[in-house]
């Protein structure tokens, strides 16, 4: 049981992994873009080619991805712990429904992970990753309903993802006790999953057509 519950504050820390290096990485990198071509392209310069690049997009979200999946896998053959269990609400059958609805975010969210490492990096390894070269790879891409339709999917899976990684990983780490503290943790989690969806969505619309998905860019 002792092993369980390690196990299961790993999946919980891995879980938080991609929104507190990953994603706020990316984040940084793409909040360049908010202030032209120019300014977006000399950043990817510095932040997105390389050796040291493909090992830290390796580190950072592969490792997590396959690490959360295969614990999930795993831990599925026992019973989740029942603070885990009623992390998204007090009432057990709301908790229950919600906790199904982030789960399925969470390995939505690691799969697309997955294919979206691949989608940017096959290419690099293979031509070349120069940064025009990168950014016309992600103009087309996102232009394109090929790639279009999952990143939007898998952007919605992880303002899913998010929601919930945060109070789970308070209640997986008895850091979140008491219902005031678990409101306020999916309270928290709900605000940075708006926020990081609205500022992606917005980026996406710039990659794909110069202006971007909610208000202007141009």
């Amino acid at each position: 049981m002792e092993r369980a519950a390690r196990l299961w504050r790993a999946q919980a820390l891995i879980g938080l992994a991609p929104i507190l290096v990953w994603a706020g990485f990316h984040l940084w990198e793409q909040w360049a873009a908010f202030g032209g071509r120019t300014r977006f392209v000399t950043r990817l310069a510095s932040t997105s080619h390389g050796g040291a690049a493909l090992a830290t997009e390796l580190l950072l979200a592969i490792a997590p991805a396959l690490g959360w999946i295969a614990l999930e896998l795993h831990l599925r053959r026992g019973p989740e712990p029942a603070a885990l269990a009623g992390a998204m609400a007090e009432r057990p059958e709301v908790a229950r429904r919600l906790g199904l609805l982030v789960k399925a975010g969470s390995w939505l969210f690691f799969a697309w992970l997955v294919f979206h490492v691949g989608w940017l990096w096959w290419p690099k390894l293979v031509e070349g990753s120069e940064p025009v070269r990168t950014w016309a790879q992600l103009r087309a891409g996102m232009g394109a309903w090929a790639i279009a339709i999952p990143n939007a999917v898998g952007l919605t899976a992880f303002g899913l993802h998010v929601w919930g990684a945060i109070p789970r990983a308070l209640v997986a780490f008895e850091l979140a006790g008491e219902p005031s503290t678990r409101r306020t943790a999916r309270a928290c989690g709900a605000l940075l999953a708006v926020g990081f969806v609205v500022l992606y969505a917005q980026l996406a619309g710039w990659h794909a057509a110069g202006a971007g998905t909610l208000w202007s860019l141009e």
